[in-house]
């Protein structure tokens, strides 16, 4: 009787180590397509260079002018909210940020950062925002798609897409994206 129960127990412990390499060897793994966040042919990048100092001191002033209420909107919310906002770009260069040129490559580069991932993002804040790094999609000299980024704290914005960006801002991404549009800062 024990012989028989010793036989059973080793076909039994046999036939679960057989079905778990089955079942993993029938596995395949699907690599998703990267899908961009925006069906764009042209991609601009803008940049503000703005010391923490003169942020401070606009922040602590009692009476904002306008213009400086709008860059404070641009630079540390949400703002625009639509990619409906009419020159945007304008209101940007207006307020001293400059136009980068970038190369092709580099473009298809920033495609592919800005794409529907599988992964989540899972970062907590640990700062107020200051949007240095603006990023316009464009689809035939049109505005398609909005993404502003601040690399300090690894918060973004992103307006006008049609697929789920919130698996988008883990920090190797943003590194990945810093270094194609400014390789050499520190900051």
């Amino acid at each position: 009787m024990k012989k028989y129960i010793f036989i059973l127990i080793v076909i039994v412990f046999w036939s679960c180590n057989d079905s778990k390499k089955t079942n993993i060897e029938s596995q395949k793994v699907v690599k998703k397509e990267l899908r961009p966040f925006f069906d764009s042919d042209k991609i601009d990048h803008y940049y503000l260079n703005f010391s923490e100092k003169d942020f401070f001191t606009l922040v602590t002033k009692d009476n904002n002018t306008k213009k400086e209420k709008e860059f404070l909107n641009i630079f540390e919310f949400e703002f625009p909210d639509t990619i409906a906002q009419k020159n945007f770009e304008k209101i940007l260069l207006n307020h001293n940020y400059k136009k980068s040129n970038i190369s092709v490559k580099q473009q298809k580069e920033i495609e592919n950062v800005f794409s529907e991932k599988d992964s989540l993002q899972m970062s907590a804040y640990a700062c107020v925002a200051e949007y240095r790094d603006v990023f316009i999609f464009k689809k035939k000299e049109e505005t398609v798609g909005i993404a502003k980024i601040c690399f300090k704290c690894g918060r973004f914005q992103i307006v006008g897409s049609k697929l789920d960006t919130s698996g988008f801002g883990l920090w190797t991404e943003l590194d990945r994206l810093k270094n194609i549009v400014r390789p050499n800062s520190k900051t």
